[in-house]
């Protein structure tokens, strides 16, 4: 079992078999800089794969367009996650066709194409400081958006979770 600390809040207890820490892999620090990933890649469960990153803040879209220094900050923080989850998929999806020597730190219920097949894909971005549940419409609004096309190619549902919705889902201890 294995707990994984991030933006101040802890992911698990997962099952080993069922997760794949990218973040931490010999496989994504073998890439070199210049690519990004999420946090983990975990089998949630017998029918969903999901693809998790975590943040302590997210920007508002409402203040977006108050400076040029707030409208630069919004894009940077939502192209950085976009590109995460498009990296890490493509990462994932690399390892599992055996592009990578050593694909064991992917875990046995992720690490074939099979697990693939019928699963349905999710990326899960974590913020934790935002309290209102409906201002996380917002940014799940701006992801599905920049992620369109990736979505409709793979059937890929966006969510976006406070502390205390991850806490529900079983995503936090």
């Amino acid at each position: 079992m294995k707990i994984i600390r991030e933006s101040e809040m802890d992911f698990g207890e997962f099952d080993e078999k069922n997760l794949f820490h990218i973040e931490d892999s010999k496989i994504y620090k073998s890439l070199g800089s210049g690519i990004k990933t999420v946090e983990f890649v975990l089998k949630y469960n017998e029918n969903s794969i999901v693809f998790l990153e975590a943040k302590k803040t997210c920007p508002n879209a409402a203040n977006r367009y108050e400076s040029k220094e707030k409208q630069d900050k919004f894009e940077e923080y939502y192209s950085s996650i976009t590109e995460k989850f498009i990296a890490s998929l493509q990462i994932y999806l690399a390892t599992i066709l055996s592009r990578f020597q050593d694909s064991s730190e992917v875990g046995d219920s992720l690490n074939s194409i099979n697990a693939m097949k019928e699963a349905k894909l999710k990326f899960i971005l974590v913020v934790k400081n935002a309290e209102d549940i409906t201002w996380l419409v917002g940014p799940m609004a701006e992801l599905k958006a920049r992620l369109l096309q990736i979505r409709k190619i793979w059937d890929i549902e966006v969510a976006v979770l406070n502390e205390g919705l991850a806490r529900e889902h079983k995503l936090i201890k």
